[in-house]
């Protein structure tokens, strides 16, 4: 009778063992999983929102993917002007990944100090958004309305080039010819004329900018694109005509 009670205290011990080694495991992965820091971060679908950013501004440096929470980090986000829509995953082997959608820029308008975006839409400027061309001059409300729409027709990485808008309405004496042109200035120092009417002309610009610089070499001039024709025109700017002019009439003086 006494070896049953002693063999039935043995499993019971024996249970208690096994119940304990299995908190112990469960308590010791919990423990790592609470520990296991991010060990890869994947943003998908930026393109304004730079990767160093959006990790500092959501807090994701020297923390655990255990920690990382899913709703805080969507609702930060949800709070940026220029995103409109985020999805959010992440295992716990440490790798996390955000996919985001941003609103497109067009410009930052420097009259009012707004970034515009393809909606009409207007945000706040924000100096983490790069690649945005910036418009230098007013314009004329319904022009200003017409270019917003036409604007948008422009490929994000051609626009990206440019750097600054300038509205440059053609006129003869003071006849306005064409109230619908615009002065692209480019980051590589060519400028481009084109009114609303071609602006989709402008999404060929590496093509026919590759065949300027093989046709006349790696020089900066005006490219016309504010022509229905399918003749692209280039030459060197007026402003650097008159200079070199100038030179040529201080040479003969001499």
């Amino acid at each position: 009778m006494a070896k049953g009670k002693n063999k039935k205290k043995k499993l019971k011990l024996r249970g208690l063992l096994v119940i304990l080694l299995f908190i112990y495991l469960v308590v010791m992965v919990l423990f790592y999983l609470w520990k296991t820091p991010i060990k890869n971060i994947q943003i998908v679908g930026n393109y304004y929102l730079k990767d160093n950013y959006l990790i500092k501004y959501l807090e994701l440096e020297d923390t655990s993917i255990f920690k990382v929470s899913k709703r805080k980090i969507k609702k930060k986000l949800d709070a940026l002007d220029l995103v409109s829509d985020v999805k959010i995953s992440k295992n716990y082997l440490g790798k996390l990944k955000i996919t985001i959608k941003e609103d497109r820029i067009l410009f930052y308008n420097w009259n009012n100090k707004k970034i515009i975006l393809t909606d009409g839409r207007e945000i706040d400027y924000n100096s983490n958004y790069l690649g945005v061309p910036v418009l230098i001059n007013y314009v004329p409300d319904t022009i200003y309305t017409e270019f917003v729409k036409k604007i948008e027709k422009i490929n994000r990485d051609v626009l990206s080039l440019v750097s600054e808008i300038e509205y440059s309405p053609s006129s003869v004496g003071d006849k306005i010819i064409d109230e619908q042109r615009f002065l692209f200035r480019m980051n590589d120092g060519n400028k481009v004329y084109i009114n609303t009417v071609n602006i989709e002309k402008f999404n060929e610009y590496l093509e026919i900018y590759e065949i300027i610089s093989n046709k006349n070499g790696d020089v900066d001039g005006c490219l016309y694109l504010d022509s229905n024709s399918n003749n692209n025109h280039f030459n060197k700017c007026e402003e650097e005509v008159v200079e070199n002019n100038e030179d040529i009439d201080k040479q003969d003086e001499e």
